[in-house]
C-alpha cells in the first residue's frame, strides 16, 4: 500500500515572501545584537586591562561596569578583598605586594540594539585614576595609539563588519580634576 504524504498547504506567494523577508530580519537582528553584546564584554575586558587602565592595587581596573544606568563611582578600595590587603606607600606598591587585577562585575549579555548602554567605573577615585600618567583610557576610547592592540574606533571596526551601528563615546570628566564636572560625546 501506497504511503499518504500530508498535502501541503499553500500560501499566497505575497504572504510567504512577507514571512520570508520577517525571518532573514530576525535572524540578521539577532546576530548584530549578539555582535554589540560581544563588543560591550570586549571595551569592558579592554579596560580591565593594565595595557589600558592605570594600575596600583588593580582595584581601578577591576571596577568596570558595563549596564542600563550609569555606574556610580562610590566604592572604596579598603572595603574589598583582597584589595584592602594591598599595601601601597603613596603611589607605590609596598615591597612584596603585587596589583590583582580580576573583572568585579560580570557583562550581563541581554543589551538590545536601540538601549543605551553605559560602561565606567565604580572605583570612588575614577577621575584621579583616569588623569594619572599611566592611563591610557582616553587614547583607546579615541582610537588612538597605546600599549593596546586595537582602540575603539578598530575593535567596532573588526566586530560589526555588516554595519557600523552608531555609538558615541561621552565621558564627565573634571578639567582640574576637582568638582567641575563636564560631559562631552564623540561619534565614532
Amino acid at each position: 500500500m501506497a504511503e499518504r504524504s500530508a498535502r501541503r498547504r499553500r500560501l499566497p506567494t505575497d504572504v510567504k515572501a512577507e514571512i520570508f523577508a520577517k525571518q532573514i530580519l530576525d535572524d540578521f537582528e539577532d546576530e548584530v545584537e549578539a555582535q554589540f553584546n560581544g563588543f560591550i564584554a570586549a571595551v569592558v575586558s579592554d579596560l580591565t586591562s593594565r595595557s589600558v587602565s592605570p594600575v596600583l592595587t588593580g582595584f581601578f581596573a577591576s571596577s568596570w561596569k558595563a549596564g542600563s544606568t550609569m555606574p556610580i563611582e562610590e566604592d572604596a578600595r579598603k572595603g574589598y578583598a583582597p584589595w584592602s590587603s594591598i599595601k601601597v606607600n603613596g603611589n607605590r606598591l609596598a615591597p612584596g605586594q603585587k596589583a590583582y587585577i580580576k573583572q568585579r562585575f560580570p557583562v550581563p549579555k541581554t543589551f538590545k540594539l536601540n538601549s543605551t548602554v553605559f560602561i565606567g567605573n565604580t572605583a570612588k577615585y575614577t577621575p584621579q585614576a583616569l588623569f594619572s600618567p599611566k592611563s591610557k583610557v582616553f587614547p583607546y576610547l579615541a582610537g588612538g595609539s597605546g600599549g593596546f592592540k586595537e582602540g575603539l574606533s578598530e575593535k567596532i571596526d573588526r566586530i560589526f563588519r555588516d554595519k557600523r551601528p552608531g555609538i558615541s563615546v561621552g565621558g564627565d570628566y573634571t578639567g582640574d580634576t576637582r568638582n567641575t564636572v563636564q560631559t562631552q560625546y564623540q561619534d565614532l
